[in-house]
């Protein structure tokens, strides 16, 4: 069995509806204070210990996602706009 380590995940975060790219999203490693934000241009890294590893993405206006890491290591994320 292979032993767990540490990657980098790398992704970009856009509108749910028009696919732009959103600048300043949060991204939290789950169960940790550990975290990013998206850059200019929605980009983000962010390094995670696991596979088993859990990504929140909040952003003002937008429902709240996670997605498991899983093996991938780079994360298209599209964050739904919050209908309220």
């Amino acid at each position: 069995e292979m032993p767990q380590q540490e990657r980098t995940v790398t992704g970009q975060v856009v509108d749910g509806d028009d696919r732009s790219p959103l600048p300043g999203v949060n991204i939290l490693l789950k169960g940790t204070n550990l975290g990013t934000t998206t850059d200019f241009d929605g980009n983000f890294s962010i390094k995670v210990p696991s596979d088993q590893s859990v990504l929140v993405f909040s952003y003002i206006g937008y429902q709240t996602i996670e997605i498991v890491v899983g093996t991938q290591t780079n994360l298209a994320v599209s964050l739904p706009v919050d209908a309220q």
